[in-house]
């Protein structure tokens, strides 16, 4: 099916949840609405005319830098200065997030996109890991980098950051930490910056010393 029949299709089931579709872009896309994309998506799942049985990427979207017509505007990403320290800012984000989700179908062979916008304070979306038992891994990974919940995941927790890191770094407003757990994060190669070197234990003695050979 070419993309907007499928657009079409779409809308016929979602009604008011398809909010749009996008067709002079790069990639022609279709605009849900987040609390319709689990019906969305099972629903091209399941009907024998789309028969997306892929889900090939879920990604989280910063939306910050943006104009109301949708172009983009130059946004500074924070990161590290010429001195290696993390650069900092005053500047308070405030596009929304979103979510892109990229469909295939091996038995029709063709392709969809969909995409859902949340207000950056409330970012949640509705989980479609059990459409798509891959999408528990995407969710975790746009939870873990961009910030955005997904409700009703079956194990949303981080999973490249440890669960006490803070923030989301792929959000464009993130500063980078000084340090982490000890080893400083300033941008420096390591050759220039290694980890610090334990300190002994207290009295001098090495790990694995044993005391004076006996006569």
């Amino acid at each position: 099916m070419e993309q907007k029949a499928i657009y079409e299709l779409l809308a016929a089931k979602l009604g008011e949840g398809a909010l749009a579709w996008h067709e002079d872009e790069v990639e022609p896309w279709a605009e849900i609405a987040p609390a319709a994309i689990a019906d969305a998506c099972a629903f091209l799942r399941e009907d024998r005319n789309t028969d997306f049985n892929q889900l090939m990427c879920l990604s989280g979207i910063d939306w910050d830098g943006y104009d109301e017509a949708g172009k983009g505007k130059s946004v500074a990403i924070l990161g590290y200065d010429e001195l290696g320290k993390p650069e900092v800012s005053e500047r308070i984000a405030d596009g929304d997030l979103g979510v892109a989700y990229h469909l295939y179908s091996h038995a029709q062979r063709h392709k969809f996109t969909l995409r859902v916008r949340v207000p950056r304070a409330v970012a949640e979306v509705p989980s479609v890991a059990h459409v798509w038992p891959t999408a528990a891994w995407h969710e975790r990974e746009a939870w873990d980098l961009v910030g955005i919940r997904f409700t009703g995941h079956p194990d949303l927790r981080r999973m490249l950051l440890d669960e006490a890191w803070e923030g989301h770094p792929l959000r464009k407003d993130y500063m980078m930490p000084a340090k982490w757990a000890g080893v400083p994060m300033d941008g420096r190669p390591y050759a220039d910056n290694p980890f610090p070197t334990p300190e002994p234990p207290a009295g001098g003695d090495q790990p694995g010393a044993t005391g004076p050979a006996e006569a």
